[in-house]
């Protein structure tokens, strides 16, 4: 990290924080280039290190681009996203907005970080319950009755906004103490999720009733015009490469809004057709054999 960026994410009490391996560093890359070129007043960003390679981190440093590497600070601290839960500890600001780097911002977002002032809390939900996404193991960790999951929804991983006040701080101590013991936060289901369920169990436990931002405005997943006012399109390296090249040039290079095409084989329906499409997922996961180790790893090599 160079003195000038570091000094820059240490004056800041905003930050957009990040993480990434070798397989998503082009990845990263776009996501930092969508920042610039759709949201030009954007907070600093910090990225966290599980495992960049050379090409991608000496980009970041041509761009004064913050790095932080990800210590192994538990024996499965690379698996079951356990990692992410560190990084909300770690974040050097009093207000952090996470973006996987598997996104695309599309347009500004200034607004998350005023509903950070106002609520403390900025999340979106995955359109899942926690009955199909919390392990009975994760609730009796996180100090809850299995039958508390009924009726509440998960809460989205890759796209969340905190404000480290007193309240949430308790909570993300509480979350990486509940993620250091691997059987409160790994996956005996196809459908468990990991560090989504923890943060989904601990904030409705404590700041209920929660209010959620809408999940396909700020998390859309089938596509960049999924809803009209999109802001977010969590791509998850379906992008085009013109697209992701386009964006990577403008890393520190700004200029006019860039508007995505429509990537291959997607469908522009709009609201209606993830939840078709949300089903026929359910299916497919739930014929897989529920010891399936390749649901428990967290960082792609």
């Amino acid at each position: 990290m160079t003195k000038r960026a570091s000094e820059a994410m240490m004056s800041s009490d905003r930050l957009i924080i990040t993480a990434a391996s070798k397989a998503f560093g082009p990845s990263l890359l776009g996501l930092l280039g969508s920042l610039t070129l759709n949201w030009p007043q954007h907070p600093p960003v910090l990225v966290y290190d599980l495992g960049l390679n050379e090409t991608t981190l000496s980009t970041l440093r041509e761009h004064n681009i913050p790095v932080k590497k990800v210590p192994p600070f538990c024996a499965h601290w690379r698996t079951h996203y356990t990692w992410k839960i560190w990084c909300w500890n770690n974040v050097p600001a009093q207000q952090f907005l996470w973006l996987d780097a598997g996104i695309a911002v599309l347009n500004p977002l200034d607004e998350v970080f005023a509903t950070l002032t106002q609520t403390g809390y900025f999340v979106i939900p995955t359109y899942h319950l926690l009955t199909e996404n919390a392990s009975l193991a994760a609730c009796q960790c996180c100090g809850l009755p299995p039958e508390f999951r009924n009726g509440r929804m998960t809460l989205a991983a890759n796209v969340i906004g905190l404000d480290k006040g007193e309240r949430i701080t308790s909570i993300l101590k509480e979350a990486l103490v509940v993620a250091l013991n691997e059987n409160c936060i790994k996956a005996t289901e196809p459908m468990h999720r990991y560090e989504q369920a923890i943060i989904s169990l601990l904030m409705h436990k404590y700041l209920e009733p929660l209010v959620l931002s809408d999940g396909i405005v700020y998390g859309g997943w089938i596509s960049p015009h999924q809803t009209p006012g999109q802001k977010i399109w969590v791509h998850r390296r379906s992008i085009r490469k013109e697209d992701l090249n386009h964006f990577i040039g403008h890393i520190s290079t700004h200029g006019d809004p860039y508007e995505l095409l429509e990537p291959p084989g997607r469908s522009l329906e709009i609201r209606a057709w993830p939840y078709t499409f949300i089903n026929f997922l359910r299916k497919v996961l739930s014929s897989h054999k529920p010891n399936d180790t390749s649901i428990n790893d967290g960082v792609k090599d």
